[in-house]
């Protein structure tokens, strides 16, 4: 099985362009130079642009925007994955919440991976459902040939 998801980040995005259109308001009667806070604004807008999400046999593997900010977890390691719905006010990009590290670029509904050492990963997505099946058809997968030895 393999599975893989990318979640344009509207939110991140639609929120960037806002404070571009704000700073712009704002400087038309400053002389002061803005282009570096346009090119910060760019910048985060590239990199967290979107969540892209990939489960294989072995691994569930995230990472942000062109490949930044990586990160992957063995299946082995996860004890159980639901699906939840965050707060709107836990905000958008790499945060630490009440339950755990949560990822997103957009929307509300995540997925939590429980670890078997009792910490929590949130992953946004705008596909739960079918990430959720995905995690848990290779947990069974991983169950059954650790059970055959």
């Amino acid at each position: 099985m393999y599975y893989k998801n990318k979640q344009i980040g509207t939110a991140l995005l639609l929120t960037m362009s806002i404070v571009a259109c704000f700073i712009s308001l704002i400087a038309i009667d400053n002389n002061e130079a803005i282009w570096p806070v346009f090119i910060i604004l760019g910048l985060v807008s590239f990199l967290f642009h979107s969540l892209n999400i990939k489960v294989n046999n072995s691994e569930i593997n995230w990472s942000f925007g062109p490949g930044f900010w990586r990160n992957s977890l063995e299946i082995g390691t996860v004890n159980d994955v639901r699906q939840i719905k965050t707060k709107w006010y836990y905000g958008l990009g790499i945060r630490y919440i009440g339950a755990g590290w949560l990822y997103t670029v957009s929307g509300t509904t995540a997925i939590q991976l429980t670890l078997k050492d009792g910490s929590k990963i949130n992953l946004g997505t705008n596909d739960p459902d079918n990430l959720v099946k995905a995690i848990q058809l290779q947990l069974t997968a991983n169950q059954k040939k650790n059970s055959s030895f």
